[in-house]
């Protein structure tokens, strides 16, 4: 215990010390900056990311997890953590050699017949090197720092007793619940420092993009690789920023930048599992025109409800429903106790006012996605992790298919899309529409069953009969009724899902049935009244 405090107290000293060069009063004083607990005027986001990346590791993956995060940092800040370089003094090869000596032993020669003793990455979790298999396959093979853990968990620790110290001081400390976004990052660090769940990550993206023409995912050794080191096929290829290469070697900068916009709205819309972190390093031009994808530690998912209620909230833009857009934040949980609910749909009324009509390819995607989170910050609502890793990764893409190609715009590609998601969406509503038919045609025999099921019993409670036979009854004579509405409605929903995505043939068809049932459905209500 001693020993650990001990240990503490010189990492703040570190801290302080970096922070003081840096021109950061204190230690507290920069974390109130970092965390939007004050803004000074003369303080520069370049700066506050400058000295994450002096502090090491642990706080460039703090930066990292704090970009996704616009309901605790102000989004000045957080764009300028988006830019954080994860690089690092490398590692001696000696060190190298030590630790994959450690974890391959004497089978270390066996497997590899050489490796590059000069890195070609060096960053806050591992360093790569160039390598090739006894097999002859040249591969990069990602090397895990030493005590890494040990670094993490000690960097946590002071950041612990940091938030606690101005959790003391502070009700808006309190109020953000400081302590549990750090136990959130150091969680989510240490799960990307292991190697197995990366290499899982890879084999799920490989199956997801299995014969795709123009998106590669590079093979992982499984077999020889775990949680300390990973082994990958090498990509051979230029960097995806590199334009001046890509444009001699014949290949259209635009082609591309709608190629890699392509795949990601199919991991999000389509797939459910994306990568979350599309920067310029992490993406090449391999020489016969795909685009290859690398590194997979940080992999945001939506889970099929999410998806289906994230193209709730893009109907809703497009058709100007406060309620589809209510749902979509009652869904995902994000209403709070400090939510005064009338505020929170006002600026969404005029949210949607400000984008409706417009058409795809004048909206600015990473516009509206920094508005949101503004209006999520200035709510108080609760940010699920999901959604924030959509949007820093929608803020990265956009970011890098500008770098590719400036005037190009990410919606310019989204209605292709929609159209699928569409699909989608109402094979969902058909389902629900189906359900609900199931349960309203099955419940006069259910109520037959418990029928026949008290007279076995010989319960003579006469009146209690007479209910259920009068209920059945009920039930009978309704359900052709609801089936007709039923219908209705769905025709109706259809109709304006084919409009919206641009199919006016089968919205015209859509609607046309909607009307006729709708018809029907009038007919039925007034001669029943009659």
């Amino acid at each position: 215990m001693i020993k650990k405090k001990i240990r503490l107290i010189k990492r703040f000293h570190e801290i302080s010390l970096t922070l003081s060069k840096l021109g950061f009063y204190n230690a507290y004083e920069y974390f109130k900056l970092l965390f939007g607990l004050e803004v000074e005027v003369g303080a520069k986001p370049r700066k506050i990311r400058e000295a994450l990346e002096k502090l090491g590791p642990s706080f460039i993956k703090l930066g990292q997890v704090l970009s996704t995060r616009p309901d605790l940092v102000p989004n000045s800040i957080i764009e300028e953590l988006i830019k954080l370089q994860d690089k690092a003094k490398p590692l001696e090869f000696e060190v190298v050699q030590e630790i994959l000596k450690k974890n391959y032993g004497e089978d270390l020669d066996k497997i590899f017949a050489y490796i590059d003793p000069k890195p070609i990455a060096s960053a806050s979790i591992a360093q790569v090197h160039i390598g090739f298999l006894q097999t002859g396959e040249k591969v990069a093979i990602k090397v895990k720092r030493p005590n890494l853990e040990e670094i993490v968990n000690l960097d946590a620790d002071l950041l612990l007793a940091i938030a606690s110290f101005l959790e003391k001081h502070s009700k808006t400390v309190k109020d953000i619940d400081l302590t549990g976004f750090i136990q959130e990052f150091k969680f989510v660090t240490l799960q990307e420092a292991n190697f197995e769940i990366e290499a899982n990550h890879i084999q799920i993206f490989r199956n997801n993009f299995k014969n795709h023409p123009y998106f590669y995912i590079p093979k992982c050794f499984s077999k020889i690789s775990n949680k300390n080191i990973l082994v990958t096929e090498f990509i051979d290829g230029i960097k995806i920023s590199e334009k001046e290469e890509i444009k001699k070697l014949g290949f259209c900068l635009k082609e591309i930048a709608e190629k890699l916009t392509d795949a990601y709205f199919k991991m999000v819309f389509i797939d459910g599992i994306y990568h979350a972190d599309p920067h310029p390093g992490n993406l090449f031009l391999m020489y016969d025109g795909r685009i290859a994808c690398i590194d997979f530690g940080m992999v945001g998912r939506l889970t099929r409800e999410k998806k289906k209620l994230l193209y709730e909230h893009i109907i809703a833009v497009t058709t100007l429903d406060i309620n589809l857009a209510m749902n979509f934040y009652e869904g995902l949980g994000m209403i709070t106790p400090q939510t005064k609910i009338d505020r929170f749909q006002t600026e969404i009324e005029i949210f949607l006012e400000k984008y409706h009509n417009k058409p795809l390819e004048k909206l600015d995607l990473k516009e509206m996605v920094l508005e949101l989170l503004e209006i999520v910050k200035t709510n108080n609502l609760k940010l699920p992790t999901e959604l924030a890793y959509l949007g820093k990764t929608t803020i990265n893409l956009e970011g890098t298919v500008r770098t590719i190609y400036p005037e190009y715009n990410l919606t310019e590609r989204l209605s292709k899309f929609i159209e699928t998601s569409a699909i989608d969406y109402l094979k969902e509503k058909r389902d629900e529409i189906r359900n609900m038919l199931h349960i309203y045609y099955n419940a006069p025999f259910e109520l037959q069953k418990l029928y026949k099921l008290l007279l076995r019993e010989k319960i003579t409670i006469n009146i209690l009969f007479k209910e259920f036979e009068n209920i059945q009854k009920l039930f009978d004579k309704q359900t052709n009724k609801l089936v007709i509405v039923l219908i209705f409605i769905g025709l109706l929903i259809s109709s304006g899902i084919f409009f919206i995505a641009e199919k006016e043939k089968y919205g015209e068809i859509s609607l046309f049935f909607a009307v006729l049932f709708g018809l029907i459905s009038f007919y039925k209500l007034l001669k029943n009244k009659v």
